[in-house]
Formats: structure tokens, sequence, C-alpha cells
């Protein structure tokens, strides 16, 4: 379907105020009066009223409910006089970033250690957190929880306060009760997350980048909490013996929110078994709470290594910057290396696949199937051919390079580029005849990474005339 809507450029005030207002309304008005953004739309939003919303399937959005428009489709935003709100600020800007909106101011970027910028960051990195839903002022966070996208929060979910600690102000609830819980304290930033059923969830120190110490916390029963301040009990794991994928999670989390101390709360779900990042804590029980006294030796032992010059230094090579061409991995495709075409000129992003077509499953819903084939360019898991099925695709219109505009199947997905993880818009193509199976446009590149022709795959100069 041909999109008719009209660009629009958003600009964001702290609060909402009168329309005829120079510090709300009034001032797109007058820039308007004088000849401005001709073609465009202004809209005017306040951050106290924008509802961000993450989602377990790794989507989320920034939606200013006065004109339902998501910020992530704006054109242009322009975060005007956000001193006062930095948290609600920094969450904007890292969304905006990572959807590749252009923005000013960008310093937002560097602020916020709530947990809704936390919430931000890590679904900038593709981290798997609970539904969350974050409005700022209290009766818009009410209505919001009236309308159906609450939905997504469950029958009961966890309300908490947005800077809360040791399960203050943290309740399951309903969404009648949990509106009451809004009205009666007005005052607090609540956030809301699907609740996760389980036996307990994890704390992980991690010291200088690396995991130094695991609790697994356990409620009492008496509450939903597993905390050790609200009655719950704790058990020291060992680095060693620990989960794996637990450690490599809350090492991901801790370097999403730019974290080299930090406590990062997990919790497995026991029906699904899939993991969820709940919370990135600055800084962590180092000298109080649980098993203190192995605390502090493991944190003492990770500074004794960074002031002996044994914790590793930071690459040299710019992390932002890549060559013609790059390795890539994804992961949930199966493939867990690719070499890829990096081409500017093209506005999406293209992998080779065959045998694309959609069908109809046992519950009578659209199916795309696709396989991906092992070659020299790409390397999949155990080097065998992948089959996926997934029923989150749709259709794209892409002008091929010969000027033809063709409509192809994309997906969403999450992809690792020069250590970053993200999810990216990939259409799906056979490109047997072409180079590399796959190719990297500037829509994934914008706001990401600059590239640097005289530099390979490895970043190594490799300039041929």
């Amino acid at each position: 379907m041909k999109n008719n809507a009209k660009p629009f450029v958003v600009i964001v005030f702290p609060t909402e105020r009168a329309n005829t207002s120079t510090r709300y309304g009034g001032f797109a008005a007058r820039l308007k009066k004088a000849g401005g953004f001709k073609g465009y739309d202004i809209i005017t939003v306040a951050l106290e009223n924008l509802a961000y919303v993450t989602y377990e399937t790794k989507e989320a959005h920034v939606i200013d409910p006065v004109s339902g428009k998501d910020l992530g489709n704006a054109n242009f935003v322009y975060l005007k006089s956000w001193e006062a709100m930095p948290e609600e600020a920094a969450a904007l800007a890292t969304y905006l970033f990572y959807k590749g909106v252009q923005f000013i101011d960008t310093l937002p970027l560097g602020m916020g250690v709530s947990k809704l910028a936390t919430m931000y960051r890590l679904w900038s990195q593709a981290i798997a957190m609970p539904h969350s839903v974050y409005v700022r002022r209290s009766d818009r966070l009410a209505a919001f929880l009236e309308s159906e996208h609450a939905a997504y929060l469950g029958d009961r979910f966890i309300l908490k306060d947005i800077v809360g600690m040791k399960g203050k102000h943290n309740y399951l609830t309903t969404r009648r009760e949990a509106i009451e819980i809004i009205k009666k304290h007005p005052d607090i930033q609540f956030v809301c997350q699907r609740f996760i059923p389980n036996d307990g969830d994890y704390r992980v120190g991690i010291y200088i980048d690396e995991p130094g110490f695991v609790i697994k916390r356990v409620g009492n029963g008496n509450s939903h909490l597993n905390n050790t301040s609200t009655g719950g009990t704790a058990e020291y794991i060992p680095v060693h013996k620990a989960s794996k994928k637990l450690l490599a999670i809350a090492q991901q989390a801790s370097s999403a929110a730019n974290l080299q101390v930090a406590g990062v709360d997990i919790i497995r779900d026991v029906v699904t078994k899939k993991w969820y990042v709940l919370e990135v804590n600055q800084g962590s029980q180092i000298v109080t709470g649980a098993y203190v006294k192995k605390n502090v030796e493991a944190f003492n032992t990770s500074f004794d290594q960074a002031l002996r010059g044994r914790y590793k230094r930071p690459r040299q090579h710019p992390t932002r910057m890549i060559g013609r061409r790059a390795t890539a991995g994804l992961f949930e495709l199966g493939i867990k290396k690719v070499t890829a075409k990096i081409d500017t000129g093209a506005y999406s992003s293209t992998l080779h696949a065959e045998n694309i077509h959609v069908s109809t499953d046992e519950n009578g819903l659209s199916v795309l199937t696709f396989d991906i084939h092992p070659s020299d360019l790409l390397e999949t898991v155990n080097n065998d051919t992948r089959m996926i099925r997934t029923h989150d695709f749709f259709m794209q219109r892409v002008r091929s390079s010969n000027g033809q505009v063709q409509e192809r199947y994309s997906i969403k997905t999450p992809i690792t580029i020069e250590k970053r993880r993200f999810m990216a818009v990939i259409t799906l193509s056979d490109r047997s005849a072409m180079g590399y199976p796959l190719l990297i446009g500037r829509k994934m590149l914008r706001s990401r990474f600059i590239v640097n022709v005289e530099l390979d795959e490895n970043n190594h100069s490799d300039w041929k005339y």
C-alpha cells in the first residue's frame, strides 16, 4: 500500500502548555509563519506525555498520545529545553539514534541513569526485556493502561518506581489496581512491566566488564519480590559454575548500559525458559547486602588486575568505522558469519535466500519460509542449509540496481557488525548472480557506521585502483 502520509518534524518541549505559548505550540507557529519547514507538518510534543513502549519482540516505540505519532517515523526531531527531564530525553535520544532519525540536541545521548534510559539502551542492543511501558505524567499513564495497547502487559503485571530501590513501590497488580495506585502516588514516575513467572531471579555483579559474582534470590512466598531486603533468601553461585548464557547476558546488558561496574538483574521464565533482563543497576551491592566478603574479594581482584595493567585496553581502531566490506552475524537465522558488501548507494539491505514462499500454517496464519545455503562467504551453524519459518514478515517495495521496482518479502532480525548488535530490516532475494550474499545499504548504516572505502572486512587497508 502506498504511504501518502505527509513528512513531519517534531519539536519536543518538557511540559505541555497552551498551543499559543512560545514555549510550546506557538514556537512552531512562528517558524511556519516566517516561511520555514515548507512541505512539512510540524508537531509539538511534551516529554511528560510521551509513551515509551518496548516489546519482547525487540520492537520499541515512543508515541505522542495527543497526535498518535510515533517519533521514530519523524523526518527530524528538535529536543528543545529538555534539561528539566534528562531521563526522558536520554531515552528518546537513544530511540531516535538507533531508528536513524536525525535529531538535535544529541547531548542527551550521554545522559540518563534511571530504569527508563537503561531500558532503551538495552533495546538498542536487542537484549530481551519484558514488555514495558512508561509515561511520566500519571494521568497519561493511567489513560494508556485503559487502552488496548496495555494488553501486552497481561492480566497482572509489575508496576514499579522508575528510580525505586530494594523493592519499594514495586507492585504485582491488575490494570484497575494500577490506576488506583498511580492516582494515590501522583508524584512517583512508574514503569509497567509484564510479570515473568519464575522460581527466583539472579543478580550478576559485573566488575570491570567481567562477571564478579552471581547470587540467586528466591522470595519468601508472601510477595512477588525476590529481593533479600523484602525477606527473600540468597544463594551464592561461583562464577565458574554459573550458566554461561546467564553470564553472557549480564555482560551484554552492562555493556549496553555503558556501565563497567554493575548489578544486572536477570530472570528466567519457568514456562518458556527464556531469559529476560529486568534491570541494570549502577555500582551493585559491593560492601552491603548478601555475601559481602565474597563480593569485596571479587571487586578487589578485578581492580587489582586493572591497576596492574592487565585490564584489556580499548581497541585502537575507531569503533564506528567499517570498510567497503564487513563481516556480520545473523544468529537468529543460523548464520554465524557472512561477508557483506557495503553499498551507500542502496537504501535497503538484502540477504541471499532461496525457495522463498508464503504458506498457511495449521492455525490459518501466513508463514514465510526460505532457505539459506552455506557458501565460501556465508557460514551457517554446523555448515548446514537452514530452513527459516517466520510469521513476522512484510512486503517492501525496493528499487533494484537496474532501476526496476520490485516487491520483496522483508524480515526484522538482530544483526551483529563490529561487535555491535541491533535490530535490522532485511529484504530477501536471490543474489546468486551477485558477488556477496549480503548487501548492506545506507538505512542500516545511518547513525551507526562510517564507511572508509580503503578498508576491507578486517579493517585492513586493501585499496586497489
